[in-house]
């Protein structure tokens, strides 16, 4: 009897667990007039973080957020080195669908390299152990 308390006990606390964010990370390497995509599946609401860092500093890009049910880009940021863009994805947000894309574009002229960061609300699977 007990160990079946137990067993109901860890169960409900997996299934009430708070959700994890996903975490993707990504070097790249991008020409003129080239970009790097990055798709992602959100299937509930939480904050989307993106960070690229580059070289050379002083090429100008574009990070540029798409997702369901609209047209134009949700959020876009432009810049030098390092560049943010965030953004929080809601509800209604949610149901239009669940396909993003962030695009990462180069249209400074010249090649850069660096390093893509993206964070984004991800389900955790019932009773499974993310590391």
């Amino acid at each position: 009897m007990l160990g079946f308390l137990l067993l109901f006990l860890l169960s409900a606390s997996l299934q009430s667990a708070p959700p994890s964010d996903g975490l993707i990370e990504k070097a790249f390497t991008l020409d003129n007039f080239a970009k790097e995509t990055i798709e992602l599946t959100i299937e509930q609401p939480g904050s989307i973080e993106a960070t690229a860092e580059w070289s050379p500093k002083k090429a100008e890009l574009a990070l540029i957020l798409f997702g369901p049910g609209q047209m134009n880009y949700y959020r876009r940021s432009d810049g030098k080195s390092p560049l943010e863009l965030s953004f929080i994805v809601t509800e209604q947000d949610i149901a239009q669908g669940a396909s993003w894309r962030l695009k990462l574009v180069n249209q400074s002229g010249e090649t850069v390299e660096g390093k893509l960061r993206v964070s984004y609300p991800a389900v955790e699977a019932v009773g499974e152990v993310l590391q």
